[in-house]
């Protein structure tokens, strides 16, 4: 349907449409975040925005290299389940073993609007308010949360 560098373009007109969104966004505290690389301050616990065809997603993405590790985080993040649900409802998908892109297995915790293509350019009004609105509530989970996770890495 589209030749690579079509595939390409239309991949960063949506990140960039996306980027100047969230230039506009300030964080709980009115300060300046970089969103699309967001600092959780803990190496190997990103967050994560995905596109593609089949929907969009925003992602807590566990890649510690030490499965045990990674299974200490991510129960910490169980432990506040209920928390993340009143940010979130019921819409979190919680997946203690996931198979990344990049072929390494990680945990994920993620919320999903399933359908919005990245393809169709009319999608991305959907696509941009969904990620916007869930990471604003992740970056509110965080700023309550966030020292917790700081002193179990250490």
């Amino acid at each position: 349907m589209f030749t690579k560098e079509e595939e390409k373009q239309i991949r960063v007109d949506f990140w960039s449409e996306l980027n100047d969104q969230l230039d506009q966004v300030r964080g709980v505290n009115g300060n300046k975040v970089n969103w699309t690389n967001f600092n959780t301050h803990i190496r190997h616990l990103y967050f994560r925005m995905e596109a593609d065809q089949q929907g969009t997603r925003l992602c807590i993405d566990l890649q510690f290299p030490d499965e045990g590790i990674r299974s200490l985080f991510y129960e910490q993040f169980t432990e506040f389940e209920q928390k993340l649900s009143d940010h979130f409802g019921d819409l979190l998908i919680w997946t203690p073993r996931f198979d990344h892109t990049n072929g390494k297995e990680i945990a994920r915790i993620a919320i999903s609007l399933d359908g919005p293509n990245l393809f169709k350019r009319e999608d991305w009004p959907a696509m941009h308010t969904f990620l916007v609105d869930n990471f604003k509530k992740l970056e509110r989970f965080w700023s309550d949360f966030s020292e917790i996770f700081v002193q179990l890495k250490k």
